[in-house]
Formats: structure tokens, sequence, C-alpha cells
């Protein structure tokens, strides 16, 4: 029952991260990539506060469940280092999301559900034969998705890529952290880091103009409170329940509401090439997730 509701708290936060790529486009096209991800991030660090001083049975409830392996300075550190590595995966991320479409911006960066077995490859992880197929399918989409007949390749797409492997390093660093730190304050500590950083660096390299925050205060709410707070905060509870195979099958469906979205809400246009090419981009990721079949030992009582 509880990797059901697991499953269940994971389809809504794919379904909100995909959602998620429309208020980021609406947001970078008035303020700074820095300020966007900043501001985000102390919304939800509020957020999720709120809701741990009213509901304390809910931060309790998050308890790791490897006690007593780290210490309270290491659990510190496990959710600063999330922080940093969220902090270079959003903030790249944002400053492709504003020279690309949310569509496409969705697609590749769901590339990360290929991305984190090839980094388990340099841990010792082998690559099975379904891994490689879907890999191959998945750069194949992504060619078919980025690059336009005359061959030039747009500079957002290459940067959302760019993030999509520090998320997929993000991925392997909440999947450790997750057993052994606070669910809640994990997020916490974490979001606190990348609005720091976001923050600190946007008052030194953009304008940050407070009319222009308030122009976009609804789609910077709904990163905030859902995108961040909810979001990050569901996938380390899910994270700590299903099985990594599942979770990256489950997490590769943000691509689909992403560019369902784009089309339906900023009403962007789909070509044949490049509705191809996400269908492509698609299918290898699911592909790339399926594992090859052990042999039965029959010597084995």
């Amino acid at each position: 029952m509880r990797k059901f509701i697991s499953e269940l708290i994971l389809i809504g936060v794919v379904i909100i991260w995909g959602l998620a790529f429309i208020w980021q486009n609406i947001a970078s096209k008035v303020l700074g990539p820095l300020t966007v991800v900043g501001l985000r991030s102390l919304i939800a660090v509020i957020f999720i506060t709120l809701v741990a001083v009213l509901v304390p049975s809910l931060y309790r409830s998050q308890a790791p469940k490897l006690m007593g392996e780290v210490s309270s300075s290491k659990k510190l550190w496990l959710g600063i280092m999330c922080g940093v590595v969220l902090f270079l995966a959003m903030y790249i991320q944002q400053i492709g999301i504003g020279m690309t479409t949310a569509g496409k911006a969705g697609f590749i960066t769901v590339l990360y559900i290929c991305i984190v077995p090839f980094i388990g490859m340099f841990l010792g992880n082998k690559l099975n034969k379904f891994f490689i197929i879907g890999l191959i399918l998945a750069v194949v989409g992504f060619y078919l998705l980025s690059v336009k007949e005359e061959f030039s390749l747009e500079l957002g797409d290459i940067i959302v890529f760019i993030s999509a492997i520090f998320f997929g390093i993000h991925i392997i660093v909440i999947d450790y952290s997750a057993l052994r730190v606070n669910s809640m304050f994990l997020s916490i500590i974490q979001l606190v880091v990348v609005a720091i950083f976001s923050l600190g660096l946007a008052l030194i390299k953009e304008t940050i103009i407070l009319g222009d925050i308030l122009s976009v205060v609804s789609p910077l709410l709904a990163l905030g409170i859902l995108s961040s707070g909810l979001g990050y905060t569901g996938q380390i509870i899910a994270q700590r329940e299903i099985p990594p195979h599942t979770t990256s099958l489950i997490m590769s469906l943000e691509s689909v509401v992403a560019a369902i979205g784009g089309v339906l809400i900023l009403n962007e246009h789909i070509g044949l090439r490049e509705g191809i090419g996400m269908v492509v981009v698609l299918v290898g990721i699911i592909i790339s997730q399926l594992r090859d079949k052990k042999p039965l030992d029959l010597k084995q009582e």
C-alpha cells in the first residue's frame, strides 16, 4: 500500500513538473533566470516550513529509514550537496527554457532518465542492451526535435540538455540521501541552498524590479508552492518506497505533460519533424528502462 501511495504521489509530481515548464516559460520572459529560481525556491522554503510547523505529525512521519547511520552534521551536508546540484540544474535549465519552447524543454530534460544509468556506469553498474537501444533512439529523437533542416542546433536546446545531466546527478544524490535524512528537512535544506545561491548571484548579475515580479506573481507562486515545494518534497518521499526502475518510468511521463501543456496553454506549434522526434525520444526513454530477464538458476534451492 505504501508503494502504491508513493506511485500516486510521483504521478502527481510528474503532472506538476510538466506544467512547470509553462510557468517557467512565462516567468523567464520577464525576470532573469537567477531571480526566477531564487524566488521560487524562497517561496517553497516558506511553504514547506509552514507545513512542518503547522502539521508536526507530518514532519515526524518523514523520519529517515536508516536511523543512526549518519550524524546530524552529515545529514546537513547531504542537504547542502543536494542543494548545490539542484541549483546548477535549475539555473541552467531556466536559462535554456528562456531560449526554447516549453514543450521541447520538457522532452529534452527527460533525457536525464537515460543519463542516470550512464552515470551509474562510472560507479560500477553495467549497461544492458535495452539501455543502449533506448539511448540510441533518444539521441535520434533529440536530433529530430532540436536540429533544424539546415543542421543548426539551437543554443537553448543544448543548455537544457546540460541541465538534464545535473538533474540526473540530483536523482542519484537523492537516492542516497532520502533514506538517511528526514524528507521535509532534506527538501528545506536543499531549497534554502538554492535560494541563497540564486538570489545572491541575482543581486550581482541581474536587475530585480518589484513591478516585474508582481507581473508574474501567479506563475512564481505556482512554481514555488507546487513545483519546488510539493514537487521536490514529493520526489524525496516517493523515492523512499519506489525502486529506481519504476521511478524513472513514471517520471518519463513529465515530457508528455509539458508538450500537451505547451500546445494547449501557450499555443506552441509542434511540426511533424518535432512531433516525430518527441515520439522517438519517449519510446527510447521507455525502452531504456527495460531490464534483461535473468535466466533461472536451477541449482538454487
